[in-house]
């Protein structure tokens, strides 16, 4: 027997496993880069420090809006997952 197609859920569930993972690869190059700023800091001094500074503020932001994205997800499963096909509450 051949295997279904996933559903709406099971999508919704691989696309917050995919955001969850671009959060936690974001936030490990953060940890890099701080390391390259603290390295501009002890060697090089300048604008390399900015524009490290610039660069992770900008990642931050973006972590911001993918756990945001992440909620969503989670809140749409959630909602939806009481309903039957068609759109129709399975307890109704």
């Amino acid at each position: 027997m051949a295997d279904q197609a996933p559903d709406a859920q099971e999508h919704l569930e691989r696309a917050a496993d995919m955001v969850w993972d671009a959060i936690q690869r974001l936030e490990e190059a953060q940890r890099i880069l701080f390391k390259a700023g603290d390295c501009y800091v002890g060697q090089v001094y300048g604008d390399g420090v900015r524009a490290v500074i610039e660069v992770t503020e900008n990642m931050a932001d973006t972590v911001g809006d993918l756990t945001q994205c992440h909620i969503e997800i989670g809140k749409i499963g959630k909602r939806d997952k009481g309903r039957g096909p068609g759109g129709v509450w399975k307890d109704s």
